[in-house]
């Protein structure tokens, strides 16, 4: 009977250590076979390249309606601190991308963070990549009034609902974000 529960407290004891190993690389950069720089924090994962790695943006993949794809995803919130020219002033850049859209969404959309509802007004939400490059499937939010105000509340919140298509709904978890965000800061600063 001893070894028996000597047995089964070892065994127990190596299950609850397995959580703890996996997150063992929460928050730890480490170089990618893509050459880039990556860190993972919460449901969000930090993607840094160019030189010195100081391009970086945090991107959280969805796998919904194709168990099969796992490369690419159903859906993809990435957000991107971008910066207007030297001495100018920064802003994030928030693009999404859902398979279940038309090739050039045209709205309306509508966001909201645990409750907290965001109505773009016409030109704030554009089509395709935050540069202006036509991706399918993919619209972004640019303008630096709304993203300061989606970004606080984002980083406070546990959600993001976005209403689209036809009042069609996606939902992204933040668990992590603040931190996701942070250390991009961190990384793009040196520090």
């Amino acid at each position: 009977m001893k070894k028996l529960s000597r047995a089964l407290i070892v065994a127990l004891s190596g299950l609850t250590a397995i959580p703890a190993a996996a997150s063992g690389i929460e928050g730890k950069w480490f170089l990618h076979k893509f050459g880039e720089l990556r860190s993972y924090h919460g449901d969000f994962l930090n993607v840094c390249s160019g030189a010195e790695f100081r391009n970086c943006r945090s991107v959280q993949y969805g796998f919904d309606h194709r168990p099969e794809e796992r490369f690419f995803g159903d859906t993809r919130l990435s957000i991107t601190k971008r910066s207007r020219g030297a001495g100018g002033s920064e802003n994030y850049a928030i693009e999404i991308f859902i398979n279940s859209l038309p090739d050039q969404p045209k709205g309306p959309f509508i966001f909201s963070v645990d409750g907290e509802i965001f109505s773009p007004n016409p030109g704030q939400v554009i089509s395709g990549s935050p540069e202006g490059y036509n991706v399918s499937q993919t619209f972004s939010i640019t303008d630096p009034e709304l993203t300061e105000k989606m970004i606080k509340a984002m980083r406070d919140g546990n959600s993001l609902r976005i209403l689209h298509d036809g009042y069609r709904e996606t939902r992204f978890q933040l668990r992590g974000l603040s931190r996701a965000l942070d250390a991009n800061d961190a990384q793009v600063n040196g520090s």
